[in-house]
C-alpha cells in the first residue's frame, strides 16, 4: 500500500514523540571482528590486510545504521592535508563524538598524496572512509576531475597502500550532485539533466568509474539528492514527492551499488520543527522506489547562522529556514533521537560537515563544536 503524507507525518511524529523515554540498551556490532563497528577489528599500520576476505572484514549491512561520523571536505588545494592534521582531526570525532568512518568530500589535491595521507591517517585511527571523485567547486577547471580519478585509482593499484586499501575504503562516490549542478550535462543541452545526451555522459561516467573500483572490490555509485521530480524522482504526488524514479533515476539504477543519498530538509524550504518529518518521508521513498540498493544518508545538514556559502536563513533565495544554534542543535538531536526509525530502516547517515562549509560546521575555528558534550547514537 503507498504510504501517503498523512501517514508519514503520523509514522514520524510518533518516533519523534518516544525520544523521551529510556532508550533500549546499547548494543553492539553483530561480531567483534567486523570493521568498523566490532571491538577486536584492527587496522594494521604496517599496511598488511586482514586475513579475511573483504566481504568478512566489513560489518554487515544490517549494522549500517545511525551515526557514522561527518563528511570531512578536503576542498582547498592550498589546506593542510598532511597525515598529522587529518589525524587530529579524526581523533577529535572519535574522542568527542563516537565517529567510526569518515566521508572525504570535494577533494582538491592533485596528486596521489592526499589519498595516500587520507589511508594512513584512516588506519592509524582504525577508521573507514568512503571516497569521493568531484567536479571541483573552488574555482578550479572542471578538466581536474579526471585528475582526482586517475590518482585515485593510482593509488589504489600502485601505491604502498594498495593491498590494505579494500579494507579501509568502504565505498566510493562519482561525482556530488552531478544532476542538480548537471556537471555531465551535454553541450547544448541548455542545463537539462535529463537530455538524452547528458544522460549518456553520465551514465557512461559512472558505469567506467564503478567498474574500475570494482576491480578493487570497492562499490561504488552517486551522492546526490534524489528528491527533484521529474529528473531523478517522478512526477509530483499528492504529497509533493515524486511518484517513482524520473528519466535520469531510471537511467542510473543498472549502474550502481549503493545510494548514497543527500536528504536535505534545509534546501527545501522545510522549517526546523518539520524537518524530520520530511527526513522520514524521503527515506521511506527510496525504501519504497529503491529496496534494492543499501542507503546512506551521505549530506544531510542544518545551519547556525546565515550562510554565504549556502544561502539559508530568513533571506531571498532557494534555502529558506531557521537557523541558529538552537535550531541547528535541535535539527541534529532529533534526528538523533530517531535512531529507532533508523535502524527499522537500516538506514545510516553522516553529519554535514565538518569544516570547511561556513555555518554548517559543527568543528568552529577555535577549535570547539557546536554541539558539547553529545555523542549521536550508533546503535539502539
Amino acid at each position: 500500500m503507498r504510504l501517503n503524507s498523512i501517514t508519514l507525518t503520523s509514522v514520524a511524529a510518533l518516533l519523534s514523540s518516544v525520544s523521551g523515554l529510556a532508550h533500549t540498551a546499547a548494543r553492539s556490532a553483530s561480531s567483534p571482528s567486523c570493521f568498523p563497528f566490532g571491538a577486536e577489528a584492527k587496522l594494521n599500520a604496517n599496511l598488511q590486510p586482514p586475513r579475511v576476505s573483504r566481504e568478512e572484514w566489513w560489518c554487515p549491512q544490517s549494522d549500517f545504521y545511525g551515526f557514522l561520523g561527518f563528511s570531512f571536505p578536503f576542498q582547498f588545494t592550498n589546506e593542510d592535508f598532511e597525515v598529522s592534521s587529518i589525524s587530529s582531526h579524526m581523533q577529535q570525532m572519535k574522542r568527542q563524538f563516537g565517529a567510526t568512518m569518515i566521508r572525504m568530500y570535494i577533494p582538491e589535491s592533485y596528486t596521489t598524496q592526499l589519498w595516500e595521507n587520507v589511508l594512513e591517517a584512516t588506519i592509524l585511527n582504525n577508521m573507514g572512509v568512503v571516497v569521493q571523485v568531484a567536479f571541483p567547486i573552488s574555482g578550479n577547471d572542471l578538466s581536474w576531475e579526471k585528475v582526482l580519478e586517475t590518482t585515485l585509482f593510482e593509488t589504489l593499484a600502485n601505491s604502498k597502500y594498495s593491498k590494505i586499501a579494500p579494507y579501509v575504503i568502504y565505498a566510493a562516490e562519482y561525482l556530488n550532485e552531478p544532476v542538480g549542478d548537471c556537471d555531465m550535462c551535454a553541450p547544448g543541452s541548455a542545463g537539462n539533466a535529463s537530455e538524452p545526451a547528458s544522460v549518456k555522459n553520465l551514465t557512461m561516467g559512472m558505469s567506467d568509474f564503478r567498474n574500475k573500483m570494482n576491480k578493487f572490490g570497492i562499490p561504488a555509485g552517486i551522492s546526490e539528492d534524489w528528491d527533484r521530480p521529474n529528473l531523478m524522482s517522478g512526477a509530483p504526488g499528492s504529497d509533493g514527492l515524486g511518484v517513482g524514479l524520473g528519466p535520469v533515476g531510471k537511467a542510473l539504477v543498472p549502474v550502481l551499488d549503493f545510494i548514497h543519498a543527500h536528504v536535505m530538509a534545509y534546501y527545501h524550504n522545510i522549517q526546523v520543527d518539520d524537518a524530520w518529518t520530511y527526513t522520514a518521508n524521503q527515506v521511506l521513498w527510496y525504501k519504497k522506489y529503491l529496496p534494492q540498493f543499501p542507503l546512506i544518508i551521505s549530506e544531510m545538514m542544518w545551519a547556525t547562522g546565515y550562510n554565504v556559502l549556502h544561502a539559508g536563513g530568513y533571506i531571498t533565495g532557494f534555502a529558506i529556514a531557521e537557523v541558529s544554534v538552537a535550531d541547528y542543535t535541535k535539527f541534529w538531536k532529533t534526528v538523533d533521537a530517531n535512531c529507532v526509525f533508523l535502524k527499522e530502516h537500516n538506514t545510516a547517515y553522516f553529519i554535514h560537515a565538518w569544516r570547511q562549509e561556513g555555518t554548517l560546521n559543527m568543528l568552529q575555528n577555535d577549535g570547539s563544536v557546536v554541539i558539547p558534550n553529545w555523542k549521536p547514537k550508533k546503535w539502539c
